[in-house]
């Protein structure tokens, strides 16, 4: 057994020390969000820190649940996640699959052109003129359709298809099977991990996303979560919330703080079961290829 020494012992334990430090800071917002969530009025009004609920109440998340466009807004952010995540990974499939074979024409032009619009974007206004000449302002498709191709993305695939033994594809070749065959019998089981990857990218994004719900959709009973919780936080939209309360209205920051808790539950809920797949498929998407 190999004993440290004094010096050795002391820079371990200030970078222990340290890091302790940087999970405190790192937790303790956590903790007093969720803390004053469930605080009752009085309690979520005092100053100072709160790191666990002295008087608790479940007053904020029924007045919370008991708006209704809280649900209206879960449900459009459910179709976002679901069918937006959906339509990119097959969108980033159909793209990186034939610009990782090294016998596909025009192969380093398209990826070019990919790299160029990483750089350069149309802007807000085109944006807002395309949806509109394509009758999609005020849709849910308007979450969907301009985010079903992230250039990112598909050079994070394209390098871990790349990095599949080409000795695969091309035994499938000699057995008869064509392009699509191999993609979807040989290709993408191989790629779960990446796959899993950027799929939880994109969920992410449709989960937080709430600027394309401010410039394209008006329609109230369209509105995800997020401009729903944004409304609560930032424009501090209670009034409607102090006519569905018989007694005195909820306090306004633990209102906040609850739906705070209720728009990061599904990302808490989903990381750790795709976190292995999320560090395996970043790793080998970025060092191979």
């Amino acid at each position: 057994m190999v004993r440290s020494s004094l010096p050795e012992k002391v820079a371990m334990g200030c970078i222990y020390a340290l890091l302790v430090l940087l999970a405190a800071i790192v937790v303790y917002p956590f903790l007093h969000v969720l803390a004053v969530s469930f605080s009752d009025r009085g309690e979520a009004l005092r100053a100072g820190f709160h790191f666990y609920p002295r008087v608790f109440s479940l007053e904020p998340y029924r007045n919370l649940f008991s708006y209704p466009y809280v649900w209206i807004g879960y449900g459009n952010t459910v179709f976002r996640m679901a069918v937006g995540t959906f339509v990119s990974l097959l969108v980033t499939i159909f793209a990186a699959y034939p610009l990782s074979r090294p016998d596909f024409p025009l192969k380093r032009a398209l990826t070019l052109i990919l790299l160029f619009t990483m750089i350069f974007d149309g802007g807000i206004v085109p944006h807002y003129l395309l949806l509109k000449e394509l009758h999609l302002l005020n849709t849910r498709w308007a979450y969907v359709l301009p985010q079903a191709a992230n250039a990112f993305h598909v050079l994070v695939m394209i390098a871990f298809f790349r990095s599949i033994a080409a000795d695969l594809t091309e035994a499938a070749k000699i057995d008869g099977a064509r392009e699509l065959r191999i993609l979807f019998r040989i290709v993408i089981p191989l790629s779960v991990p990446v796959l899993v990857t950027v799929g939880l990218w994109s969920l992410v994004f449709h989960i937080n996303a709430f600027m394309d719900n401010l410039l394209y959709v008006t329609d109230k009973n369209k509105f995800v979560l997020q401009q729903i919780i944004r409304e609560i936080l930032i424009d501090n939209k209670l009034d409607d919330f102090s006519n569905m309360t018989a007694s005195e209205p909820p306090a306004p920051e633990s209102l906040k703080m609850a739906s705070v808790i209720v728009s990061v539950l599904p990302v808490v809920v989903l990381y750790p079961f795709l976190l292995r797949f999320f560090e395996k498929g970043t790793l080998v998407g970025s060092v191979k290829g």
